[in-house]
This record gives structure tokens, sequence and C-alpha cells, in this order.
């Protein structure tokens, strides 16, 4: 399930993604981000994944192909979540995407948000 969070304003797209991921939830999830990317240039993304441990290989593919053509048109992405998942996560996306991409554990959201707003690195 996907929800996009409040703290989305301007170049950043916060949301949480629960349980079972599918190609559905990247069907609504896409489309902000390409709509963000065409308003701002590059992007930043926040995304919390909470009990995700089920992804779709449809899903997968759907991510791989927006990585393929987006891989310059984001700044940052905040992972916050399970670690194993999150460091599996970093790995598959680093080749698609010149973004720094960096990972938290749940009870660092706020630093997660913070580095992920933050111009300086």
């Amino acid at each position: 399930m996907l929800q996009l969070l409040e703290e989305s304003r301007d170049e950043l797209v916060a949301f949480r993604l629960a349980g079972s991921i599918d190609r559905h939830d990247y069907e609504v999830m896409l489309p902000i981000l390409e709509e963000k990317i065409k308003q701002y240039g590059k992007i930043r993304v926040y995304a919390e994944l909470q009990d995700a441990e089920e992804i779709s290989l449809q899903a997968l593919w759907e991510d791989l192909k927006f990585d393929f053509r987006h891989a310059g048109d984001f700044m940052k992405v905040a992972l916050v979540g399970n670690r194993r998942w999150l460091d599996w996560l970093t790995v598959m996306a680093s080749p698609f995407t010149t973004a720094k991409i960096k990972h938290f554990e749940v009870m660092e959201r706020e630093q997660a948000l913070e580095w992920v707003r933050r111009n300086d690195e």
C-alpha cells in the first residue's frame, strides 16, 4: 500500500510503502514523481518502507524502467525502514541513478527528512 505523506512539497516527494508492494502502487507513485520532475527538474525522495517484505516482479520491472528513463532526475533519496531491506534496495538502485542514496532506521525518521532536504551534500 502506498501513502503520500504531508511532508511532500516543492521538489520533495515523501511517501510510505507498507505491506505488499505491487504494480498498482507504482501506477500511483510514478506519475507523481514524473510530474514533480517536470515541474522542478531534479527532485528529492523520502520513502518509508514498513513491513515491505514482498514486492512483485512486475512492480520491480516498472521501477527499473522508470529508473532508466530518469537516472539523472534525482538529487537525494532517503530510505527509512528495516536495514536488511534497505541495504538491498540501495545496492539495486545505485547503478540506475546519480542521486545520493542513504538509508536510515525507523527511529531516525527526522534525521532522514533533514538529510534529504539539505543542500550541503
